[in-house]
């Protein structure tokens, strides 16, 4: 088997091709488009009474199998795809597929290491996902942020984040490490509250993110969020 890129190597591994280059922003976003996002008139910065409550909600949920769409776009591409992400604890594994018709890429990691995996070609790995992206493009993903924002959360505690809620008492935008997200369509379901749409966009990259259909291990409560405009979104 290949010789596995480390992050002790000094130098810039060399990209690959461009269609992993696409599937490694396509992560990024897990894991499109310049003007900035538009906040609704009834939200407030104000953190409803309820927030506490909800929050200390999703941050109890760190085990999921999450089901969507996502689209992205910066200066020199754009595509799309659907995916399937698996999360338990600190451990994840991200199915990719559809894009450029070459066909299913598997990103799997936990916080101390990430592979990326594509039929034919050697796997890439690094210490997170930030680092894999800055050496594959020179600026950073969020993607550890997004474990944190598909559940309606910040992913920081930190004083210069911006937030605002919306009438229900949930995250409505967010201004976070230099982006700016949108998070909409809340579905009902067994741990609660979830968002089924997040926009977002930075100075580098703009993406749109549709959850579809999230489900919990069996030792959670039961039943699946499912979004019912699957066939509408695009």
């Amino acid at each position: 088997m290949p010789n596995l890129p480390t992050d002790t190597q000094p130098a810039l591994i060399k990209r690959p091709p461009l269609p992993v280059l696409a599937f490694i922003a396509l992560l990024g976003l897990l894991i499109s488009a310049c003007a900035p996002l538009s906040k609704q008139a009834d939200a407030t910065h104000l953190p409803p009474p309820s927030w506490p409550a909800h929050q200390t909600a999703m941050q109890a949920i760190d085990s999921w199998q999450l089901k969507g769409k996502l689209a992205y776009r910066n200066a020199d591409d754009s595509g799309s795809a659907w995916f399937d992400w698996s999360q338990h604890g600190d451990d994840f594994t991200i199915y990719l597929s559809g894009p450029f018709g070459v066909g299913t890429v598997q990103i799997s990691g936990n916080a101390q290491t990430i592979t990326l995996s594509q039929p034919g070609e050697a796997d890439i790995s690094s210490h997170s996902s930030s680092a894999l992206s800055q050496r594959l493009f020179g600026w950073q993903l969020p993607v550890e942020q997004m474990r944190a924002w598909v559940r309606g959360l910040p992913a920081s505690s930190s004083a210069r984040v911006v937030k605002t809620f919306n009438q229900q008492g949930y995250l409505n935008t967010l201004q976070e490490d230099g982006w700016q997200l949108n998070i909409s369509r809340y579905q009902d379901g067994p741990r609660g509250q979830l968002p089924g749409k997040i926009k977002g966009r930075s100075d580098k990259l703009s993406f749109t993110l549709l959850l579809k259909d999230w489900s919990f291990p069996a030792s959670e409560p039961q039943h699946s969020i499912s979004n019912p405009s699957h066939s509408q979104d695009k």
